[in-house]
C-alpha cells in the first residue's frame, strides 16, 4: 500500500500500512503491536505510531542507571516498586505530598500488576484491529490505517503521534467507520486518558496554537462543549462505573503508566496540570497532579507552554 500525506481542514492526515519485517513483507498483526498504545505502521520515516490522548501500562521499561528494558513483572521492577524510596536506590527529590501519595500504592505485586494490565491492553488493541480486518475482509498485507495528527507530529523517540483508525476509502461500506482506536481503548477500559496540551486534536481543534489556549475560568465549559473531548472523558467514566479493565475493583491498576516512567527514571514529573472539571484559573505545579483524582479531568501543560498560559491569566498554585 502506498503511503500518502494530505491536508484536510487544516489538519495533517496520513494513510499507512502494517509495518514490514526484514523480508519486506508485512509483519503479523501480533508482531506489529508492541503494546496497547503503540502500533507498528509503515509510514516513511517512522516504524511506530504512538496514540495521542491515551496511555496504557508499560510492559517493559528501564530503571534509572540502566539502558536495558526490563519486564515490569521482573524481579528488579518488583523489588523497586515495593519501595522506590529506599536509600539503596539513591536520592529522589519528590515533593513530600506526592511521595506520601505514591506510598499508598507501592508494595509487593505492584510491578506484576502493571505488566498484567499492559498485556491486557495489548490484547485489546490486537483484537480491535483484527476485528476491523475481518469487517473489511482484509489481511495484514492489504489492511491500512488512517491517521490524524495534532500540533506535534513526532515524540522524543521519533515516533509519530496520532489519532488512529482503520482506513476505509469506501466511505460507509461495509458500515460507518467506528471511533478511533484511541477512543475504543478508553471504552474498553484498556487505556487511561492522557491529555497533553496542545496535542488534544481532534478532541479540540483551533486555527492556531494561540487560539488553542483555554481561557481562565472556562476549562470545564470547554471540556463539556467540545464533542470529542467530552466523549473521551465520558468513555472513561463509563469504564470506571462498569469496573472493567484498568478499573477492575478486584485488581485495579496501581500506578498509571506515566508514574512508572518517572519513577523508573527517578525524575520528578514536569508538566503542569489544569483541572478540566473546574472553571477556575488555577494551574497546579507538576507534582500536584494527584490532587485531581480522575485522570480524565487532567490536562497536562508542558513546561515550554506554561508562560503562555500565565500570560493569558492562569494562576500558578503550589509552585516554589
Amino acid at each position: 500500500m502506498a503511503d500518502a500525506f494530505f491536508t484536510m481542514n487544516g489538519n495533517v492526515r496520513a494513510i499507512g500500512s502494517i509495518r514490514r519485517g526484514a523480508s519486506g513483507q508485512p509483519q503479523s498483526l501480533e508482531a506489529s503491536i508492541p503494546d496497547g498504545d503503540t502500533a507498528g505502521i509503515h509510514i516513511e520515516g517512522s516504524g511506530s505510531v504512538r496514540f495521542l490522548g491515551v496511555d496504557t501500562p508499560e510492559k517493559n521499561f528501564s530503571l534509572a542507571g540502566s539502558s536495558v528494558q526490563r519486564r515490569l513483572d521482573s524481579a528488579e521492577w518488583e523489588a523497586y516498586l515495593t519501595d522506590p524510596f529506599l536509600p539503596q536506590f539513591g536520592p529522589f527529590d519528590l515533593d513530600t505530598d506526592l511521595a506520601n501519595h505514591l506510598r499508598t500504592r507501592i508494595g509487593v505485586g505492584a510491578g506484576i500488576n502493571h505488566r498484567v494490565h499492559g498485556d491486557f491492553a495489548e490484547r485489546v488493541l490486537i483484537g480491535l484491529i483484527q476485528a476491523d480486518m475481518n469487517a473489511l475482509g482484509q489481511i495484514p498485507s492489504t489492511f491500512g490505517y488512517f491517521l490524524s495528527f495534532s500540533f506535534e507530529v513526532f515524540d522524543s523517540f521519533g515516533r509519530f503521534l496520532a489519532f488512529i483508525n482503520r482506513n476505509q476509502p469506501t466511505g460507509n461500506s461495509p458500515g460507518p467507520r467506528p471511533p478511533s482506536y484511541n477512543e475504543r481503548m478508553l471504552e474498553q477500559g484498556a487505556a487511561m486518558p492522557f491529555f497533553v496540551w496542545p496535542n488534544i486534536d481532534p478532541f479540540r481543534e483551533s486555527p492556531s496554537i494561540l487560539d488553542a489556549v483555554i481561557a481562565p475560568g472556562t476549562a470545564s465549559q470547554v471540556a463539556g462543549t467540545t464533542p470529542g473531548l467530552r466523549r473521551a472523558r465520558e468513555l472513561v467514566r463509563q469504564a470506571r462505573a462498569k469496573g472493567i479493565g484498568l478499573f477492575n475493583p478486584s485488581a485495579p491498576l496501581r500506578f498509571e503508566a506515566f508514574e512508572v516512567r518517572y519513577l523508573g527514571r527517578r525524575e520528578a514529573p514536569n508538566r503542569a496540570v489544569i483541572d478540566l472539571s473546574r472553571n477556575d484559573n488555577v494551574m497546579l505545579q507538576p507534582q500536584h497532579y494527584f490532587r485531581i483524582p480522575h485522570a480524565e479531568d487532567r490536562l497536562f501543560i508542558p513546561p515550554t507552554f506554561v508562560p503562555l498560559f500565565v500570560s493569558r491569566g492562569w494562576r500558578l498554585e503550589g509552585w516554589a
